[in-house]
């Protein structure tokens, strides 16, 4: 009888053993089910940034807009030729729906909309009104743009192609933006008001080595997500 008994109790304690190993087992592929449950949540609410410069919306099914607004920098000269370099240089996108101050400034700093100044799009773009769009591209981490490509390169996803503009070297300096090579305009914004303004960038060749760049040749961008 006791030879019985403890020889049940060891097979109590060896089935004891046995649920809590597979306990164990299955609390683990649980807890690696939430974490990938968690890593797929984090990669779904991932995004990055790109601003689409002479579009009003962003495009894609995996892209939404964040915000759609006006293509804008500061006026493309000085009243003298000494003042024509000073202020900021970057370009920004503004929205259409700004939430404005009650408060006026001091007169030395102003932020002026953009035109296309020559007819690169064609005729009928000259002196239209830029507009901008800001883009967030769903399951990526980066955007770059990419002077002087057409596409992107492996592994990159292609969110817009384009053409390299900026202000005229004559003028104030301003930042290298990527205009997309279907540019939208405006309504309403037709007339020569100038303000900040946009010109095809080419290549020069000398300093630039050509090959692989040809002289005065437009140059293409490509904004690329990953």
């Amino acid at each position: 009888m006791e030879r019985t008994y403890q020889m049940l109790k060891r097979d109590m304690i060896d089935m004891n053993t046995t649920l809590s190993s597979a306990l164990s087992h299955v609390k683990l592929e649980l807890s690696k089910t939430e974490n990938l449950q968690r890593s797929l949540q984090r990669v779904s609410d991932s995004g990055s940034t790109y601003v689409r410069w002479g579009r009003k919306q962003c495009s894609g099914t995996s892209t939404e807009t964040i915000y759609t607004g006006f293509t804008a920098g500061q006026f493309y000269e000085g009243p003298t030729y000494s003042s024509r370099y000073g202020g900021p240089s970057n370009i920004l996108c503004l929205p259409n729906n700004p939430e404005t101050s009650n408060r006026t400034t001091g007169g030395s700093s102003f932020i002026y909309g953009t035109e296309y100044e020559d007819t690169f799009f064609g005729a009928s773009a000259f002196n239209e009104d830029a507009p901008c769009a800001v883009c967030r591209s769903h399951n990526t981490y980066a955007s770059i743009m990419i002077p002087g490509r057409k596409s992107c390169y492996t592994g990159w996803k292609l969110e817009y192609q384009g053409y390299l503009m900026s202000n005229s070297y004559g003028y104030k300096a301003s930042s290298y933006i990527c205009v997309d090579n279907n540019p939208e305009f405006l309504q309403g914004g037709k007339s020569n008001q100038n303000g900040n303004l946009l010109y095809a960038t080419g290549t020069k060749c000398g300093p630039l080595p050509c090959p692989p760049y040809d002289d005065h040749f437009a140059v293409y961008c490509v904004v690329c997500s990953k």
